[in-house]
Order: C-alpha cells, then sequence, then structure tokens
C-alpha cells in the first residue's frame, strides 16, 4: 500500500527505472512507486519523463504541481482506469435531484459538525455551530453552510471572511489544495466524473466533486494546521509559506481522522468516502455515505 508523500523543490530531473521513481540531483535516488502515495513538484528547473508520468497515473499516485507562489495549480489524474468506468458515471449523471439535496445535506452537517469540534478543542463555544448544524435542511437551502462558516472563523481566527493576508491563510489554503488534489485522484481513480458535482456546478471548474467531497475534510485541514504549524508563527507578519512550512503541511494526508468509529490517516479516510460516494449513488441512498470527524488527539 503506498505511504510515501514525496515531495521536490529543488532542480532535478525525474524518470523511471524498473518501476522505480529516479531522482537525479547531485546524486541519483531510486524509490519504489509503488510506495508513493503523492508527489509533489514544488519548484523550477524540475523535468520528468511521459514514461515517468505513465507510470504515476498507472499506479494511482497523485500528481501535484504547484505554481509560482508555491500553491496546487494542477494534478495529473489516470483517465478511465477504472473497469466500471463508463457505468459508474452513468449512474452519477442519473442521479436524482432528491438523493443529491440529501447527500449535501449529510456532508454540510458533517462539515458544521467537524468546524464545532474544531472550536471545542481550542477553547471556544461550540454551541452554536452545532445547533446551526441541526438546523440544516435539505440541499442546505436555508445556506446554513455559509453562515456556520463566518461564525467559525470570526471565532477561530478574528477573520470572518478570511481575507486577511496573514500566514494561517496561506497556510490553509495549501492544506486544502493538497487534500483536494488528493480527493481528485480517487474520484477519477473510481470511475467518477470529477466535473460533475452535487452542489458545486460551475462550468468552469474541472473538479466539482472534489469541491463537494471535501467539505467535512476542511475542519480537519484547520485543525492540523494551526495545532502543527500556524502556532509556531503567531506574532509573524510575513504571509508566505517556508520550504519546512509546506513539507509540514503536506503531512496532513498522514494526520488522523474517525470514520465509523475506526481511526484512518486523511489519505485513507478519503479514499473510504469516495468508494462511499459511490455505493450511495448505486443504492440511491444517501445512508452509505462516509465521512469524517475529527479525531480528538
Amino acid at each position: 500500500m503506498a505511504w510515501r508523500v514525496v515531495g521536490i523543490s529543488n532542480p532535478a530531473q525525474l524518470s523511471v527505472k524498473d518501476h522505480q521513481l529516479v531522482i537525479a540531483q547531485d546524486e541519483s535516488v531510486h524509490l519504489p512507486i509503488e510506495d508513493i502515495d503523492a508527489l509533489i513538484l514544488d519548484g523550477y528547473g524540475i523535468t520528468l519523463t511521459a514514461n515517468l508520468v505513465t507510470e504515476l497515473s498507472t499506479s494511482g499516485t497523485t500528481v501535484v504541481v504547484c505554481d509560482d507562489k508555491h500553491l496546487p495549480s494542477s494534478v495529473i489524474l489516470p483517465y478511465s482506469q477504472h473497469s466500471r468506468q463508463a457505468k459508474v458515471s452513468r449512474q452519477q449523471l442519473a442521479m436524482g435531484q432528491a438523493l443529491r439535496k440529501q447527500l449535501w445535506r449529510k456532508i454540510v452537517m458533517q462539515k458544521i459538525m467537524n468546524q464545532a469540534d474544531v472550536l471545542r478543542q481550542f477553547d471556544h463555544d461550540a454551541e452554536p455551530l452545532r445547533k446551526i448544524a441541526s438546523e440544516v435542511r435539505s440541499g442546505d437551502i436555508d445556506n446554513r453552510e455559509s453562515l456556520a462558516a463566518r461564525l467559525y472563523f470570526a471565532e477561530l481566527l478574528g477573520d470572518a471572511t478570511r481575507r486577511k493576508p496573514m500566514w494561517y491563510n496561506a497556510a490553509l489554503n495549501y492544506g486544502y489544495a493538497i487534500v483536494r488534489s488528493h480527493i481528485a485522484r480517487h474520484v477519477a481513480a473510481r470511475g467518477l466524473i470529477a466535473s460533475q458535482g452535487i452542489f458545486h456546478r460551475s462550468e468552469l471548474n474541472s473538479f466539482n466533486l472534489a469541491d463537494d467531497i471535501i467539505e467535512p475534510y476542511r475542519a480537519v485541514v484547520d485543525y492540523y494546521t494551526l495545532s502543527h504549524v500556524v502556532l509556531l508563527h503567531i506574532g509573524s507578519p510575513d504571509a508566505s509559506l517556508s520550504r519546512e512550512d509546506r513539507q509540514r503541511i503536506v503531512d496532513v494526508l498522514n494526520f488522523s481522522v474517525i470514520i465509523d468509529k475506526k481511526k484512518y490517516t486523511v489519505k485513507h479516510a478519503i479514499e473510504r468516502t469516495v468508494e462511499s460516494f459511490v455505493q450511495a449513488i448505486e443504492a440511491n441512498s444517501v445512508d452509505p455515505l462516509t465521512l469524517p470527524q475529527i479525531n480528538h488527539h
């Protein structure tokens, strides 16, 4: 089972030999591709061969390419690798509006409950958010998600809209992007159409479904980042991320959450959530959908 998250930030030539990733810099390093869960390309002067891209895609490795601000700008996904891709995609497109609304309600409720748990972990009052979670209706027609988000970030960060150019905003955005990329990989691997969301429906967004599924995971990123990274920068006016910051944030994929009363790493929890989403579509029921809960470390 893949477990490594490999980040490349210095110039390097990447290739494949005997099913191993070859990283050629001052010296060459060989890593079994079957062990690599995610490869993050975050720097200039990195080149890779087409054979390597094919091997990584076939193995299901998430490949994330970052821009000049060190934020993920693209993800390389396998194309139609799943044996039931046509069937799964047809079922997804045929999903009724009633199921879409119920799935979105469940996602929003769990997102808000996770936000409440984060507030409680940092000694804030979580009860207002728990009340909002109980008020979410089918399709979240009252937009409880938006109300909860404003209260949550106002209480947690003193920044209800997260528009201040503070360090934590860059850190959270980086963490969200890493998790989103991992979700997109599993969505594609499972034969789902990434652009077809249940709530997010923008014609300009190729990853609408990933943006639906990520919602309960956002609070997990918040909790991990504020617990393991941001506290090191309290009082710092610098809104940029160091290489060490980014390396630490990427490790959110190995942070643990709870699903069905069992502990999973985020990367394995995502796989379970995506699989359960397919099961919910097949059963025409919201019941199979399994979502993460904050693990109270």
